[in-house]
């Protein structure tokens, strides 16, 4: 629900109601909407807010090896480098990842879904996790079989779609990388790093940092070192996501329909 400090006319109805029901996100739209068509404008459509992972935790990223890169502790401000970046260390939207954070071997991994903005964030910080000259990137897309369960599942595109808009993503942003970029399928629940040793370390936002933890019991039981999770928050708590967007695509397809 919504609260405010006051209200008037029709809105004092809504005033202290909270959840779902009257007073809720849909009927606070709904209210919305009814204005805006007597102003001849487009509706407006509700997105619910998805609840806020746990994984997101003090206790949590304490323990599971976990650094977030768009923090100030971790991104050095470039008019104020420390003693542990030199000149090799790259730079990002005006900051300097320090070398405790690039890493020779470094895998992304998502539906990818769209290239929206998170998606773009993810990638540029994967790119710049990688040590310079040397370090590689795998980049692994959810093939097709497993996103069935997905809300709004039929309105993701093809696999081949979606491998060939992050390849060009990731041309255009690290031109001279490409030898040192793979992108993949991820055919299962733990994709290349849950079998190969070599990985250092996981990009990841933090809606899926339970998971980069579960893949790092996986290897530790394979014997492997777990990797370090190199984390990005969204840029608010609840930002827009592949799900929210194909909603708003299936509600344009209902109206259009509608319309027809």
């Amino acid at each position: 629900g919504w609260i405010s400090e006051g209200a008037g006319g029709r809105g004092s109805q809504y005033q202290n109601a909270k959840g779902d029901g009257s007073g809720g996100l849909e009927a606070y739209v709904q209210a919305i909407n009814a204005d805006r068509k007597s102003r001849n404008l487009l509706p407006l459509a509700p997105i619910p807010a998805d609840p806020w992972p746990k994984a997101a935790s003090i206790a949590f990223l304490q323990d599971n090896h976990v650094s977030f890169l768009d923090d100030d502790e971790v991104l050095v401000q470039s008019d104020s480098v420390k003693d542990d970046v030199d000149e090799s260390a790259v730079f990002l939207g005006g900051a300097v990842i320090p070398n405790k954070c690039l890493f020779s071997s470094v895998c992304v991994g998502g539906t990818f879904d769209g290239m929206h903005y998170g998606h773009r964030k993810l990638l540029t910080l994967a790119v710049s996790s990688v040590q310079p000259g040397t370090g590689k990137l795998l980049v692994g897309v959810t093939v097709d079989a497993m996103l069935q369960h997905k809300e709004y599942a039929e309105l993701i595109p093809p696999l081949e779609e979606r491998i060939r808009d992050v390849q060009t993503f990731l041309h255009r942003l690290a031109p001279g990388m490409k030898n040192r970029i793979r992108i993949v399928p991820i055919l299962d629940t733990f994709g290349p790093p849950g079998s190969d040793p070599d990985f250092e370390a996981l990009v990841l936002s933090h809606e899926t940092l339970e998971n980069g933890h579960y893949l790092n019991e996986h290897r530790i039981k394979q014997g492997f070192k777990p990797l370090q999770l190199l984390c990005t928050r969204r840029t608010e708590p609840h930002g827009m996501s592949s799900t929210a967007l194909r909603r708003l695509r299936q509600q344009a397809k209902e109206r259009e329909n509608i319309r027809i």
